[in-house]
């Protein structure tokens, strides 16, 4: 296919792995969607405490994994799993960002405080795996509020 692309999708949410609402219906099916048409599609999710991880296995791919924060260099970790139909799936563990009892608020459904910082570092620990992983990226496919930040990192 002579217009074959690779993309990756950069999401807060994927089904089954993680679902709120809408947007995991979406990254769980248009990766397969994509890849039917002929592209190379990996997709990139936080790894949140309350992932369904028991479809398929998780491995380790990059730890630990620096991202720059502005002057500040924080660590996390990419571990992979895939999506029905072979889809790889990488997730960006931080255990002071997403391991928490809810995706984007408490059990009171107060926003977290810090959605801003916790999504921005997701974005660029997200861009930075394209860049150590051999897939680069002709399309990266930014979902939603939450990654919307890197449109302006790229």
């Amino acid at each position: 296919m002579a217009d074959r692309r690779n993309i990756v999708m950069v999401a807060s949410e994927c089904a089954p792995l993680v679902k709120t609402g809408g947007l995991a219906d979406v990254v769980g099916a248009l990766p397969a969607a994509l890849k039917e048409l002929g592209h190379d599609v990996i997709v990139v999710l936080p790894k949140y405490a309350a992932l369904k991880l028991t479809h398929a296995p998780v491995e380790p791919v990059i730890t630990p994994m620096g991202v720059w924060m502005g002057d500040v260099l924080e660590w996390c970790a990419v571990y992979r799993t895939f999506l029905k139909g072979d889809i790889p799936v990488y997730l960006v563990e931080s255990k002071k960002y997403f391991d928490r009892s809810g995706l984007y608020h408490d059990a009171a459904y107060n926003d977290y405080l810090d959605n801003p910082r916790r999504f921005a570092f997701f974005t660029r620990a997200a861009l930075q795996l394209c860049r150590d992983l051999p897939f680069k990226p002709d399309i990266v496919h930014l979902h939603d509020w939450q990654t919307a930040l890197g449109a302006a990192y790229l």
